[in-house]
């Protein structure tokens, strides 16, 4: 829980510096000029991986996740349902609270005008489709096959959020947040199920 703790700290200061210092806005329009649009050929790629993660699709990876790891494996389950739950509760709550826009990057390819704070697609990242990898990495589920897979689905997971960088949706600390936030999540959900668990 104290890590929880740091790490949601490090997105409360995020929040309020979007807001209240020139030098994370500057930071922002500096990375970001350097990365949304470039590669060119990179556009498509990450527009389809943005795409194909959206909140259907991360439910989607959640429920089969839970399915494989319920019978034999109910902790690790917990720990997914859990996350991805409190996670996609909070994402919600905070885009209204915070309110920031979207940034107008010239060379991105989509122009949204919801908020933009934290990156949902970088947040379900880490707490949805990276906590599954973890648990297939980690629990007993046979065989080499899902262990690979659970490979898969973090680098899934941690590139969901500079793809939405790439495609221009979003500002470089919103992903940031997003990250934190999700990992932040993730160990709230793992106290959950350890502390239900005894």
């Amino acid at each position: 829980m104290i890590a929880a703790a740091i790490l949601a700290g490090l997105v409360v200061l995020l929040a309020i510096g979007q807001a209240e210092w020139g030098a994370q806005l500057r930071f922002d329009r500096w990375l970001g000029g350097a990365i949304v649009g470039r590669p060119h050929w990179l556009v498509g790629t990450a527009d389809a991986l943005g795409s194909s993660t959206r909140d259907i699709a991360s439910g989607a990876v959640v429920a089969v996740g839970v399915a494989l790891l319920w019978q034999r494996h109910r902790l690790w389950a917990q720990w997914l349902l859990w996350s991805a739950v409190i996670g996609f509760a909070l994402q919600t709550v905070l885009k209204g609270v915070v309110g920031r826009p979207r940034p107008d990057w010239p060379d991105a390819a989509f122009h949204l005008t919801t908020p933009s704070f934290p990156s949902g697609h970088a947040m379900s990242g880490i707490d949805m489709w990276c906590v599954l990898g973890i648990a297939m990495l980690c629990a007993p589920v046979g065989g080499r096959f899902p262990k690979v897979i659970g490979a898969l689905v973090i680098a899934i997971g941690v590139l969901m959020g500079p793809s939405r960088l790439v495609v221009g949706v979003h500002w470089p600390t919103d992903i940031l947040a997003g990250w934190l936030l999700g990992a932040a999540v993730a160990c709230v959900a793992a106290a959950i199920v350890l502390r239900r668990a005894t």
